[in-house]
């Protein structure tokens, strides 16, 4: 899932999408057009996710990837409460309670001592949001400056930032529309 938006002439498009992955190549499934600029509401993710599964069924969604934009406590308990797997990744600065020790902290903080390229699977369930969900991430060099890529999970931390690269073909189908 995610979302776009760039000018036509005069008219703004803002797409949000649902694709399927497959071949190393995203197919658009269902998209909603934006009445409006800037980012979409869980209402409108939920109307997406809802008429897939009225289409296909629950059991064709393998899971759910999406980036930045997609998290809030009403969105992640949506995909918990329906048990949808999802890897979604969330800001370096978000708070995550840690239930085995009973604190919050920075989710970059879970993986401040790793060198650029380590990974680290958190194998205890985190609070995010006052959702239940795992925790992976890895530290990256990007533009010269020390980032992280955190991806939150319904299960399977091991297979959190390998599954979450797939997401990248939703970005090149964009590019490829705006480009068109």
């Amino acid at each position: 899932m995610d979302r776009t938006n760039w000018k036509f002439g005069k008219q703004d498009i803002n797409i949000l999408m649902l694709g399927i992955s497959y071949k190393n190549m995203c197919f658009p499934i269902l998209f909603k057009m934006l009445d409006k600029r800037g980012n979409s509401n869980t209402n409108e993710r939920k109307e997406l996710i809802n008429t897939f599964i009225d289409w296909f069924g629950k059991d064709c969604i393998d899971c759910v990837l999406a980036d930045r934009e997609f998290v809030g406590e009403d969105w992640i308990s949506y995909l918990n409460d329906r048990q949808i797997k999802y890897y979604i990744r969330i800001r370096n600065n978000f708070k995550v309670y840690l239930p085995s020790k009973q604190k919050e902290i920075t989710a970059s903080h879970l993986f401040n001592n790793l060198k650029p390229g380590q990974t680290r699977q958190y194998h205890k369930i985190v609070r995010i949001h006052n959702q239940l969900c795992y925790i992976s991430g890895t530290k990256v060099i990007t533009d010269g400056k020390i980032d992280f890529c955190i991806i939150i999970g319904f299960n399977k931390p091991e297979k959190a930032l390998d599954t979450y690269k797939i997401r990248w073909q939703i970005e090149t189908l964009f590019k490829a529309f705006k480009s068109s």
